[in-house]
């Protein structure tokens, strides 16, 4: 009986293929064949393409997870005999896993340092808003997340709290996301919001339109 449970039950463990593959992301994952293979995979079906804001970092996050489903798929697709073969494979996975973010959280971080400081182009009525200038700050880069940094002057000073508004807008001008928060009274500005790579639209932002 205590056999038959044991094959019944599907564990996790990485292919023992043999060679190395090199990847086009520059290199291979330290050797472990199950990760450049998953990596390999993952490039094929996702190449990374340029984004006017974000570079290739959005393709390159969607790659990571490509990678990862395909690596959690092979192992979800072996079997084993014993407790002792499970308690290795198991181990084995955990390496595997530690390999890929190791290798992932390598480039997300060097497309995202890239990004910092970037100049977001910003439209705006000239009839509330005098100037502005709004850039990318990285937040936290191993996941691809960012702050706008705004620094804006008004056209005419306001005595109360008003409502800003920022829409994140595609290269023809269509609103891809729409943000508010209210500001204190004052002739400037200056704040700072978060965004993030990983968003649906992240592909096709191109600048923002502001107003109050």
């Amino acid at each position: 009986m205590k056999k038959n449970v044991f094959k019944s039950v599907a564990l996790v463990a990485v292919f023992a293929l043999s060679g190395t593959v090199s990847t086009s992301c520059g290199g291979s994952a330290s050797g472990n064949s199950a990760v450049e293979d998953a990596i390999k995979e993952a490039e094929a079906a996702i190449p990374l393409e340029d984004t006017p804001m974000f570079g290739t970092l959005p393709s390159l996050l969607n790659q990571k997870l490509e990678a990862g489903t395909i690596m959690g798929k092979r192992f979800r697709e072996l079997k084993t005999e014993n407790m002792d073969e499970a308690a290795k494979n198991k181990s084995k996975r955990d390496e595997a896993e530690k390999e890929m973010e190791e290798f992932y959280t390598k480039k997300v971080e060097e497309a995202v340092q890239a990004l910092n400081g970037k100049v977001i182009r910003v439209e705006f009525d000239a009839n509330q808003i005098s100037a502005a200038n709004t850039t990318l700050k990285v937040l936290t880069a191993s996941k691809g997340w960012f702050n706008i940094v705004f620094d804006v002057t008004l056209t005419k000073p306001v005595n109360k709290e008003i409502e800003f508004v920022w829409e994140f807008k595609d290269a023809d001008g269509n609103t891809l996301e729409r943000c508010s928060d209210y500001i204190v009274p004052g002739d400037k500005f200056n704040k700072e919001y978060m965004v993030t790579a990983n968003k649906e639209w992240a592909p096709k932002f191109d600048h923002l339109y502001i107003k109050f």
